[in-house]
């Protein structure tokens, strides 16, 4: 059995199983310490937020995958080891049925990617009820009508009237969230990495 986990065809799925294994070591050693690394990765790639921009709500730009991996609402440690036990298992499954039926592994370059897509599948399937039981920070919930006045930077696109673009800011909670920005007036436009200030917000239908 074990050198069926730790055959080369099988390395990619080991090596998630691996991470797995690590990041729980580390999060029991961060508990006794009193160090989390949960809150650790959660607060990794901080996003460094003086132009006006208008708040516009709309499903576009990667605010729809960010919600279908259901990245916001889990912990990123929590959605991690979910991502990579998904990978290992999914992987090791395929390679056992490959190895009962056709007598024969998969090679990792054709079982990886495969693997990382249904991966991805399942993250999104069994995320979702696990954030009803894992509430991502639900003591820190913002509504975001209380945006105004952020600052948010551009992450895809040029924002234009009528024509918005994506952008990220970060609350008083050092939670990130994804809205649609627009300027102000016709004349103005911001760009892909351009820092806005939030005004208000408006609803967008259609």
């Amino acid at each position: 059995m074990l050198d069926f986990l730790l055959i080369n065809a099988n390395t990619p799925f080991a090596i998630a199983m691996t991470m797995v294994l690590m990041l729980a070591l580390l999060e029991g050693v961060g508990l006794v310490i009193g160090f989390s690394i949960s809150n650790l990765i959660d607060h990794l790639s901080p996003v460094e937020l003086d132009v006006d921009a208008d708040l516009n709500v709309a499903n576009t730009g990667l605010t729809p995958l960010v919600g279908w991996l259901c990245l916001n609402k889990l912990p990123l440690l929590i959605w991690l080891v979910l991502l990579l036990t998904c990978f290992a298992l999914i992987g090791y499954s395929l390679n056992f049925i490959s190895y009962q039926y056709a007598s024969n592994l998969l090679s990792p370059m054709i079982s990886a990617p495969i693997v990382f897509v249904l991966s991805l599948l399942s993250t999104s399937i069994i995320g979702r009820p696990l954030a009803k039981i894992l509430p991502k920070n639900e003591s820190h919930a913002v509504s975001n009508t209380s945006f105004s006045g952020l600052l948010a930077k551009i992450t895809v696109g040029t924002a234009r009237v009528n024509s918005p673009a994506e952008a990220v800011l970060v609350d008083q909670h050092a939670q990130k969230h994804y809205v649609m920005v627009a300027p102000e007036f016709a004349e103005e436009s911001f760009n892909q990495h351009d820092q806005v200030v939030l005004l208000n917000k408006k609803i967008i239908f259609g």
